[in-house]
């Protein structure tokens, strides 16, 4: 029993490191998700959205009337007096006294102010949409950013997949060359030229290797998890080819982009600007209320009693040095540079998604080229080793032939990660979400 308990907790602790890598591996979706939710960029974007909420809180409060208490205490040095005589007595009259107390509670209402707070609302509230574009552009801008990490990883993986693959066959033609110098066949020049291959490609291997460890640490770093943790994506390397129409991406960016949202509403904070500015020189109506209790009143000026006042006052701006009408003038003006902005930026998004489908479709011929190019080489190589074997073909050449089959297995890789990476800024381009 204890042995089938032993050979049980073996298993599982052998089972527990895959178990763990296999809960490491992300797909690019997951990869994206992570950094949005631990990204300070848009945590930074979330907090200036609270803060443009309570802008818009702000403007609402002068709707209501604002109330103040306050209180004074004045000790006075000097005051005037005067001293009368009637009817033989002599009478005393202060008009002033040492201590006098008042306090006070105010409440002040705008009656009328020609819509300037309902702007100012129309204002702020154009700033909160615009703040929570910002959030919705960073989100989008930093998940795409996590594409060339994710791609780049399989790439440089696929590569020392390649490199691996030529290591070996090098590795088998030193074994061949060594015993080939060992019968009188081969020279240590050929030696040496082999073994400077496979250390040169040891080296490459060194730097593939590199390439992914950066880009885990990148990702962590925008992720803000530990710099050693574990970055494996879960996909395939693999060409897509792109079938897109044109004209209907162009209809989805103008649908999707956060741009196009966010220039709505800069024309309605534009809007919002330039109906505040004709406002400045209109009239206002304010209503006063206060009511106080202090000392000093005659005939018994220690006493303390309350009193009130109302008022109700009308300002009206005559002349302002034509202060308004410029600043009307620069709010329509940059209206319209805004209103301008809008087909500048149709015309921006239609050549990214002309460039993308240029570099997509440039990508597919020149691998179909590469294919070619990877079958002549095996070809090459074929032949180059029977003539080698044969005596009729130097190392240098045979070399030469071996690394020609790498170089353009690597280059396909190369063009299927840019495919991919294209792919990508198409439809980063159109707005889609990954």
């Amino acid at each position: 029993m204890n042995r089938c308990v032993q050979k049980i907790a073996l298993v599982l602790a052998l089972a527990a490191p895959a178990a763990a890598a296999a809960q490491d591996k992300m797909t690019l979706k997951e990869a994206a998700e992570l950094l949005l939710g631990n990204s300070q960029q848009i945590q930074m974007a979330q907090e200036s959205a609270a803060g443009a909420e309570f802008k818009i809180k702000e403007s609402k409060s002068l709707y209501w009337p604002q109330v103040n208490i306050g209180g004074s205490y004045t000790r006075m040095s000097l005051f005037s007096e005067m001293t009368m005589s009637f009817m033989g007595q002599t009478y005393n009259f202060k008009f002033g006294l040492p201590n006098n107390y008042n306090f006070q509670a105010s409440v002040v209402e705008q009656v009328f102010n020609w819509g300037r707070t309902a702007r100012m609302i129309d204002l702020n509230t154009a700033g909160w949409d615009l703040a929570q574009d910002g959030i919705l552009m960073a989100k989008h801008m930093l998940s795409y950013q996590v594409v060339p990490f994710f791609y780049g990883t399989l790439f440089f993986r696929e590569a020392i997949k390649v490199l691996d693959e030529n290591l070996k066959n090098f590795e088998t033609k030193l074994d061949i060359m060594t015993q080939r110098y060992q019968a009188g066949l081969a020279s240590s020049f050929d030696m040496n030229l082999i073994q400077v291959q496979i250390s040169a490609l040891r080296g490459q291997k060194l730097d593939f290797e590199n390439n992914i460890l950066k880009f885990r640490i990148a990702y962590n770093a925008m992720t803000g998890r530990p710099e050693t943790a574990s970055f494996e994506p879960d996909g395939l390397l693999a060409l897509e080819p792109a079938a897109f129409d044109e004209a209907a991406l162009v209809q989805e960016a103008l649908a999707n982009r956060v741009e196009f949202r966010q220039i709505e509403h800069q024309v309605k904070l534009g809007q919002a600007t330039l109906g505040m500015a004709r406002t400045a020189d209109k009239p206002t109506l304010n209503a006063v209320f206060n009511y106080q209790f202090r000392n000093g009143f005659m005939p018994d000026m220690t006493k303390i009693k309350g009193n009130w006042t109302a008022t109700l006052s009308v300002a009206y701006p005559v002349f302002d040095g034509r202060r308004t009408a410029a600043q009307v003038a620069q709010a329509e003006s940059s209206l319209k540079a805004v209103e301008m902005k809008k087909t500048d930026q149709e015309r921006t998004v239609t050549m990214e998604i002309q460039s993308a489908l240029a570099d997509l479709k440039t990508a597919e011929l020149k691998l179909e080229i590469e294919k070619v190019k990877i079958k002549q080489a095996e070809d090459a190589l074929r032949i180059a080793e029977e003539r080698y074997r044969n005596g009729l073909l130097s190392a240098t050449d045979l070399i030469d032939a071996q690394n020609a089959l790498e170089s353009a297995r690597l280059n396909a890789l190369q063009l299927i990660y840019s495919h991919t990476l294209s792919r990508y800024n198409l439809f980063r381009s159109c707005g889609r979400k990954i």
